[in-house]
């Protein structure tokens, strides 16, 4: 039976179950609520979050649907999907997608990032959220260029929130301590 059978058959102007539903679409239980509920809370927060789950947990759905929640008057989702770019390659999406031209040398790169994740926050009144995707896959030199990034201001505050979202691989290798701040 062809597809467009069945959706003709039960009445469907789509198919179920793809992964294009929308947030609201979405069967709400315990899990899925307590990890919108903590990455809202780390958005608000600007803080460091980590949601990790098994493969098909419903962790990138969790991050579809507390993005969809944001205010766009009031933050700027960054979301890369894939960190195996490394620093040069995380530092320039961030700044690309802040509106900026990345620079060229990567010893600029970095202030230039976190220049423009400050004026975003200061000058626009938007906060950033950095939701890094399988972010088991970020090597210890990303985990620190990131950590960087939130000194801010003698570190008594952050322009930003961070979301890490992946495997609980990642959960093990931050509570390994090898990426804390020395």
């Amino acid at each position: 039976m062809s597809i467009e059978r069945l959706q003709s058959h039960w009445g469907f102007s789509r198919m179920p179950f793809g992964r294009n539903l929308a947030p609201s679409m979405l069967h709400r239980h315990p899990g899925h609520s307590e990890a919108i509920a903590r990455i809202d809370w780390c958005v608000n927060q600007c803080a460091i979050g980590v949601i990790t789950a098994e493969v098909g947990g419903g962790k990138t759905v969790a991050i579809r649907a507390a993005a969809t929640a944001l205010d766009p008057a009031r933050h700027v989702i960054i979301y890369l999907a894939n960190p195996t770019i490394g620093v040069r390659g995380m530092l320039t999406h961030i700044v690309a997608a802040l509106g900026h031209t990345p620079v060229f040398h990567t010893s600029r790169l970095a202030p230039q990032a976190a220049e423009a994740l400050a004026a975003e926050h200061a000058e626009r009144g938007r906060n950033p959220v950095l939701v890094v995707d399988e972010a088991h896959l970020l090597d210890n030199h990303q985990l620190e260029a990131i950590r960087l990034l939130t000194n801010h201001d003698m570190d008594s505050g952050s322009p930003f929130a961070v979301v890490l979202v992946g495997q609980p691989t990642l959960r093990h290798r931050l509570r390994l301590g090898v990426d804390r701040a020395h």
